[in-house]
């Protein structure tokens, strides 16, 4: 049955060998080409990367607004998400008028990213069941929290609160919601926030997943910490929580070297606070670097802490565990969702104080309980090969796609 049915999907983001949204796009389009005859409208800028690729499993179709839409992109606040509201506007419309033209015939259309709740496609558009997801979003940072940072966060975050806000009374929201024969969430959190409490209705498929064959074994302590931090240097990754908690440890007697990956509006802050406190032989930033070193330190490493108050799906913890690092994360949206306390140490979100503490409490203790540290490491190492692997995605997609296509 699978292998006959025609699916259109829409992927933004969609490049191989890449990480986050354009992993995301690549690899379920990949997954979903193995048992559905699969076209994907993308960007154009992605036309080179796939084609090089040699990749033939699927058609792929390119579209881009203007070159005018593209400099606002880099130029607006939330230029990017301007720019996706357009485009995927421009997308639908084109398609709609094509497939009725051309009388083309698809059983199946699946919006697949970006996946964000308040920016919600005119699925309506289309006379075909229509899927849309893994999407994220509406998750907010508590007071307690956003009042210790910057203005400008404190600005952003609220913009954001509206935005979200706005969703629940917006007629293109109601008419997209409607018309979905199946809406996917990137994890139990969003599903709540975007769902009536008293719904059920709604898949959870993490967007995350590996294809890593050889996952790493027997990952151990010395009496040195070696702790990393990945990602994009916004409020909401909390990167300052990771730095003053890694200060938390070393006050407390913790001997050892945390280094930042990435970059953004927070560095500056980070850097003040670094240099303030004598840190800089202690806490590294070693800005933004290709993937490829990332994997290669989190080999050498033996934690990562990721104390990010909202994420759909961390490729940073995924990475990390499939290496056999334990994770230090804020029991929060996203990262509750892929870390357990089998695997890692979820930080209750109480306070700015308590959260440093535990963070450093946390990593004295993975440092001197080298038994429970060697178990968290084999139990993120297994969780990971059972959970995270793109095979288990395809099965989750595929059996979404059945039951839409079983009603029609």
């Amino acid at each position: 049955m699978g292998s006959q049915k025609k699916v259109l999907v829409i992927a933004y983001a969609c490049e191989p060998n890449e990480t986050s949204e354009p992993g995301v796009g690549w690899n379920f389009v990949k997954e979903i080409s193995k048992s559905y005859k699969t076209t994907v409208i993308t960007r154009a800028n992605n036309r080179t990367s796939i084609e090089n690729d040699g990749f033939n499993a699927a058609n792929f179709s390119y579209y881009d607004l203007p070159g005018f839409f593209k400099k606002l992109k880099k130029r607006m606040p939330l230029g990017t998400q301007l720019y996706y509201f357009l485009w995927q506007w421009a997308v639908y419309l084109k398609w709609s008028k094509k497939i009725k033209k051309e009388n083309l015939k698809f059983d199946l259309l699946h919006h697949l990213n970006f996946g964000i709740t308040w920016v919600t496609p005119p699925a309506f558009l289309f006379k075909i069941p229509f899927v849309w997801g893994p999407i994220g979003g509406g998750d907010v940072i508590p007071f307690r929290f956003l009042k210790r940072m910057q203005f400008r966060a404190i600005a952003q975050e609220f913009i954001y609160i509206i935005i979200n806000n706005l969703r629940k009374l917006s007629i293109l929201s109601y008419l997209t919601k409607k018309k979905s024969s199946a809406i996917i969430f990137r994890n139990e959190s969003v599903k709540k926030v975007f769902l009536n409490k008293k719904s059920r209705e709604g898949s959870v498929v993490s967007e995350t997943a590996t294809s890593i064959l050889e996952l790493s074994k027997n990952k151990e302590i010395e009496e040195n910490l070696y702790a990393i931090c990945v990602g994009r240097m916004n409020y909401w990754k909390g990167f300052i929580l990771a730095v003053e908690g890694f200060h938390c440890y070393l006050s407390q007697g913790g001997v050892g070297t945390l280094e930042l990956f990435g970059d953004g509006p927070e560095k500056d802050r980070i850097e003040q606070y670094i240099q303030s406190n004598n840190l800089q032989k202690h806490i590294i930033i070693r800005g933004v670097v290709d993937n490829e070193i990332i994997l290669n330190k989190m080999k050498e490493a033996n934690v990562l802490i990721h104390p990010s108050f909202r994420d759909g799906g961390s490729w940073a913890i995924m990475e990390a565990m499939s290496n056999g690092l334990p994770v230090v994360c804020l029991n929060a949206s996203g990262p509750k969702d892929m870390v357990t306390k089998n695997c890692g140490l979820l930080i209750d979100v109480k306070s700015y104080s308590q959260v440093k503490m535990d963070i450093g409490e946390g990593l004295l203790q993975l440092l001197n309980d080298k038994n429970k540290y060697k178990q968290l490491s084999n139990n993120a190492i297994t969780r990971i090969d059972k959970e995270y692997n793109w095979n288990k995605r395809g099965n989750q997609i595929k059996e979404i796609y059945e039951s839409v296509l079983e009603t029609i």
